[in-house]
């Protein structure tokens, strides 16, 4: 008999946790469960490590393949897995005991399709931890609701959004971090519309993936405890400078993959993230002077991002407020001088300018 969850596991060169990852699952107080590791072209001892585990615990199934990223490795898992819900652990991570029974437990009483959950961060070191809360209530009983309250989180940012920013409200106030590792999936709606994550897609791929999920369902719900462990590694990925260009090179793909969303579903869409579009290219200028980049290369693809018509308009009626001088600045320099006027300037303008997506 297929298991009632599934808690899917990508595993890249992660020797130094991924048993803690797996145990925390296995020490868990609900048991109808089944642990799909994915050793995804790890050089470490990664994959020797999961096969321990397999062989100790008929639970733990491990599958290896070629490095695919952490898309490709969760598509690993998914193409697999057999339980009625899925949940996701990162390899460096950690489960609470009582993850899978509350999740379980809220997907099968309220009969919704997604449960969301706070998370806690953790450094390295464990010097400092702090619980990442939900900034919403997401119980949401139709499709209408979702769309209202939920996807406008995970999409991107409004021009509403900039606004109530220039009146004091924390911008990220609105947004929820996308995250998959801290939800519940019903497996019969992945694989009806045979989603997957998007494996061109090196950052944010949660996010996208949510909404992608989150169009199609029906129902959602959520609880207040904070049961996945997520922690902060020295050195990890995102100070690294090979990471950066790689993010810099993937707005365009973001770009992309949301347009595409927002075509599908009749152009309802494109207005949650117009703001997005402009913070975005202005982040471009920003990582431009860490970036081991060359003139053209760099020139070519601010170019291009600039040059598509939903930036345009964005850039267009995107608002200003002297509130934030630098920000507007930097608006009315690619407004009046365009993006490849601006790049020549952009390495002092943009200096202080640091936003995320």
């Amino acid at each position: 008999m297929a298991p009632q969850a599934s808690v899917i596991i990508p595993c890249w060169n992660v020797e130094k946790w991924v048993e803690d990852a797996v145990n925390s699952v296995l020490r868990s107080s609900f048991s109808d469960f089944e642990v799909i590791t994915v050793d995804d072209g790890s050089t470490d001892s990664t994959g020797t490590i999961l096969e321990r585990l397999a062989a100790t615990d008929q639970r733990v199934r491990v599958v290896h393949q070629s490095n695919r990223g952490l898309s490709g490795a969760r598509n690993g898992g998914l193409d697999v897995a057999r339980g009625e819900y899925v949940f996701f652990l990162d390899g460096d991570d950690t489960f609470t005991p009582e993850f899978l029974s509350l999740g379980v437990n809220e997907m099968s009483a309220t009969g919704a399709d997604l449960c969301i959950f706070p998370m806690r961060i953790t450094e390295f070191d464990a010097s400092r931890s702090r619980e990442e809360p939900l900034r919403a209530d997401y119980h949401c009983d139709t499709p209408a609701d979702i769309r209202a309250r939920f996807i406008p989180r995970f999409i991107g940012f409004s021009m509403e959004h900039v606004r109530r920013w220039y009146g004091g409200t924390p911008l990220f106030d609105n947004r929820e971090l996308g995250s998959v590792c801290r939800c519940v999936y019903r497996r019969e709606l992945i694989e009806r519309y045979h989603m997957r994550f998007d494996e061109n897609i090196v950052l944010y791929e949660d996010a996208l993936f949510n909404c992608d999920y989150l169009l199609r369902a029906q129902k959602t719900t959520c609880r207040p405890e904070p049961v996945y462990n997520y922690v902060l590694h020295a050195g990890g990925l995102i100070a690294n400078r090979n990471r950066a260009l790689r993010v810099f090179k993937n707005k365009l793909t973001l770009l992309r993959v949301r347009q595409t969303l927002n075509e599908r579903e009749g152009g309802s869409l494109g207005s949650l993230y117009a703001a997005s579009c402009v913070l975005a290219l202005l982040e471009m200028f920003a990582l431009l002077r860490n970036l081991r980049i060359g003139w053209g290369e760099g020139r070519r693809i601010v170019r291009e991002y600039a040059s598509d018509p939903e930036v345009r308009a964005a850039l267009r009626a995107f608002p200003l407020s002297w509130r934030k001088p630098v920000l507007a600045l930097a608006v009315l320099a690619v407004r009046v001088l365009g993006a490849g006027c601006v790049y020549s300037i952009a390495w002092t303008l943009f200096a202080p300018f640091r936003l995320r997506r």
